[in-house]
């Protein structure tokens, strides 16, 4: 039976936009029977949701099928796993696993970064240009923030290739992409690699510390408590994984709309100091981040539908960033718009770590774009999008740059 409003399709994975807007007309406070769950369409809904205390983030469980017999070991190991990631912790634990990660992702830590993010960029976009036709997700939007996340993180160069292989194949399991069977076993899987090669790294970091996050991790905790062993794997799991996935979306999303609407570009190569807000409105006009999930712990009521407690509650960051009552003609991409206040990152306890270093990746790398490549231009209007609800961005992005 297919859904009222299109939902998890291949023509919503495509362009989400058209059921949202039909959600946040006619039914802003959705239950979405086949995934037991509440879908929240409107803005105030979703930013709400984001900020109450009675909502909370422990929700791996409605992630995973029922361990049965030809599953129960990866979903023991999944649900221990992803029970270790701080956004799906409420505190105490949230605030223990956070707090050691806070000064490296300080304000004056990322401007530091910038250097080192500046010569990357220029080094992948130097290759590109050679090229002439390239993939702008593989050659660039992709190895950018991956080679970044790792340099903070301290992942070997050389280990990078299979980290990111392992955290395409564990997202899956928040995305809900793909057969439910495969993807727990994959998943299982990359957990078993990532955990051989992170172990050896801590076990390096604990003889020989350095200056990188994953040395504060091992040596630091929360009031003087480290990490366990089977929590800094985890940890480590999640920063390289939302640390890359995450802004390489933000750059191919932001890519496609300026190559989408000329005179948009036309009006940041004219203006450099737009660079900042069409970075900004790139991200709210096609959010690169998916539906973010809490669980009830009492009856909570969402525009006037009450919900009960242990509901299951999605709130549609895309649909929010759209609504027409926040918005001014909130389906055009205008990089002059004021005041952006788009969901992307989140609000409150578990807003966006890595924001701001997300936001100075994504605006070095489109701001050398538009400088080197005044040719740039697509080579499709069929884009392959990732199928799955955490995260939306494409697959490919195949671009000439002459």
């Amino acid at each position: 039976m297919s859904h009222p409003y299109g939902l998890m399709t291949p023509e919503f994975f495509r362009n989400p936009y058209p059921a949202y807007a039909r959600l946040r007309a006619d039914e802003p406070v959705h239950h979405y029977p086949e995934l037991g769950a509440w879908l929240l369409s409107r803005y105030d809904d979703v930013d709400a949701l984001l900020r109450d205390r009675r909502m909370s983030a422990e929700r791996v469980g409605p992630l995973l099928p029922r361990a049965d017999a030809g599953l129960a070991d990866e979903v023991a190991l999944l649900g221990r796993f992803f029970g270790d990631w701080m956004v799906f912790a409420d505190a105490p634990d949230h605030t223990r696993l956070r707090a050691p990660m806070t000064r490296t992702f300080s304000a004056r830590n990322i401007a530091a970064l910038e250097p080192f993010i500046t010569e990357r960029a220029e080094r992948l976009i130097e290759d590109a240009l050679e090229m002439g036709e390239f993939d702008l997700i593989e050659d660039i939007a992709m190895p950018l923030p991956l080679a970044v996340i790792g340099h903070v993180l301290g992942v070997r160069p050389a280990d990078l290739p299979g980290f990111k292989q392992w955290s395409m194949e564990l997202m899956a399991v928040p995305a809900m992409s793909g057969e439910p069977q495969a993807r727990m076993r994959t998943a299982a899987a990359a957990v078993r690699n990532m955990e051989a090669l992170f172990t050896e790294l801590i076990a390096e970091r604990r003889s020989r510390p350095t200056d990188d996050l994953l040395s504060v991790l091992v040596n630091t905790g929360a009031d003087g408590r480290p990490l366990t062993d089977e929590e800094l794997v985890s940890t480590c799991a999640l920063i390289l994984a939302a640390g890359h996935e995450t802004t390489a979306n933000v750059i191919g999303n932001g890519v496609i709309a300026l190559l989408t609407h000329p005179d948009q570009l036309a009006a940041l190569r004219a203006d450099p100091d737009l660079l900042e807000p069409a970075v900004e409105e790139s991200m709210r006009y096609d959010s690169q981040s998916g539906w973010v999930g809490r669980i009830t712990t009492e009856e909570v009521e969402f525009g006037g539908v009450p919900i009960p407690a242990g509901g299951l509650v999605f709130g549609l960051t895309g649909s929010a960033n759209r609504d027409e009552r926040v918005f001014t003609d909130a389906d055009r991409f205008d990089i002059k718009r004021p005041a952006v206040r788009h969901l992307t990152f989140g609000h409150g306890l578990h807003v966006c770590l890595g924001a701001a270093l997300a936001r100075l990746e994504a605006r070095i790398c489109m701001g050398l774009l538009v400088r080197r490549m005044p040719d740039l231009r697509l080579l499709t209007d069929e884009f392959e999008w990732i199928e799955g609800i955490a995260l939306r961005g494409v697959v490919h992005l195949p671009v000439a740059a002459r």
